[in-house]
């Protein structure tokens, strides 16, 4: 067997990210800015969407920034359409935006339930659909739906969100059944605890930290690149036969239960 040319070279190529403004799809877009491609990032803060496009745009290509609401499928639909107008024909979408609430189930409120379910799924499934049009008639497309290992199994306290990304695992699988034929891979991520800014509180207390990484069977947890650096792979050429997958990146902690040494 000859040798295989892999390369995440993205050049020319145009790639949208929601929820870019901070954590894992800020670093995911500039990622893909690193390795080439024009960025369209979407989020509901313009100013951390401001600076992540001005980084972007420092590896050269053009980087589009502009608050978007996931929950409204005009706002989603705008937000492509101004990105194939302004960037040119879209090759990959990230589904990166997502909201979590704790609490007992017995406390959850109807508007909670909604804001999660409506930013989760609602609006994960209508930028793959406006995503899809576009790539089509292309006959060619990427798309990286960021889940959680809590789709696979289970969390109290955690319900809404769960379900939410219960619910992305089956859209992932089915929407790649659907649009296969037309040269679309719909595959998901799957991430363990990632230190972001919105865990980092977790992990400066020390109990928690410590059931935390008593999960963990590495001892560790991970890292914004672990994922950026996945969905470029599931982005690229060199996952050109997966489909329909949930990558999960978690350092096994999904993967069962440890016995005893």
């Amino acid at each position: 067997m000859g040798a295989t040319n892999v390369s995440f070279d993205f050049t020319g190529q145009v790639v949208i990210v929601t929820g870019a403004g901070k954590g894992i799809g800020r670093r995911t877009a500039l990622a893909f800015a690193a390795a080439g491609a024009s960025v369209a990032l979407a989020g509901r803060h313009a100013d951390t969407l401001d600076a992540t496009a001005a980084e972007a745009a420092k590896y050269g290509r053009p980087a589009l920034g502009g608050p978007t609401d996931v929950q409204s499928v005009a706002a989603i639909e705008a937000l492509v359409e101004r990105t194939v107008t302004t960037l040119g024909p879209l090759d990959v979408l990230v589904n990166n935006a997502g909201v979590n609430r704790t609490g007992p189930s017995l406390e959850v409120d109807e508007k909670t339930w909604d804001w999660i379910i409506d930013t989760n799924v609602k609006g994960m499934f209508f930028a793959c659909r406006a995503a899809a049009r576009h790539m089509i008639p292309r006959r060619s497309g990427k798309i990286v739906n960021i889940g959680s290992i809590i789709g696979n199994i289970g969390l109290g306290w955690n319900v809404p969100y769960a379900s939410s990304k219960g619910a992305v695992l089956q859209m992932t699988r089915s929407l790649a059944l659907e649009w296969a034929k037309f040269g679309i891979n719909v595959n998901g991520i799957g991430p363990g605890y990632v230190l972001t800014d919105q865990v980092r509180w977790l992990f400066e207390q020390e109990d928690l930290k410590a059931r935390v990484l008593a999960k963990a069977p590495s001892g560790a947890i991970g890292t914004e690149d672990d994922i950026a650096a996945t969905a470029l792979y599931l982005a690229s050429d060199a996952a050109s036969h997966i489909n329909g997958a949930m990558i999960y990146v978690d350092g096994a902690a999904a993967a069962g239960w440890m016995g005893p040494e």
